[in-house]
């Protein structure tokens, strides 16, 4: 098992972590857990793994716009159009990353409850990213 998705599953809401701590989160493996399991594995997924996908979006130069462009596509066309994207998101580092978390998404099998909840999760990361960016800290 993936020890920092169990610990993200197993957090109680008075244990939040930093997002310095979810920096080197698996997300492809949350995503996995997170839309086949319901309770603990779901909530990892649109917390504490959204939060480390917009933190990796943000290191590849994803830009929340891309995100939702994919978030719609998912969610007209299922996993297997996003897989045919020939650029997923534009620029290599980008694309990278988001075929890492379409392929684990669609790892899953072919199912539209979970297509749609991972375009949710998506528009979800696309909606952290597009905060960051509106109201930057002064740790960045």
């Amino acid at each position: 098992m993936n020890t920092d998705v169990d610990r993200a599953v197993g957090a109680e809401p008075s244990q939040v972590r930093a997002d310095t701590e979810l920096a080197d989160l698996d997300v492809p493996a949350a995503i996995t857990r997170g839309l086949l399991l319901d309770g603990g594995p779901r909530r990892a997924l649109f917390t504490e793994a959204a939060i480390a996908a917009c933190h990796q979006a943000e290191q590849a130069g994803l830009g929340p716009y891309p995100l939702g462009f994919l978030a719609r596509h998912v969610r007209a066309g299922g996993f297997t159009a996003a897989l045919d994207l020939t650029e997923p998101a534009p620029g290599e580092p980008a694309g990278a990353l988001v075929r890492g978390w379409i392929r684990a998404a669609a790892a899953t099998g072919l199912d539209l409850g979970r297509e749609h909840l991972f375009a949710r999760w998506l528009g979800r990361v696309a909606a952290l990213v597009e905060l960051r960016r509106r109201f930057p800290t002064r740790d960045r």
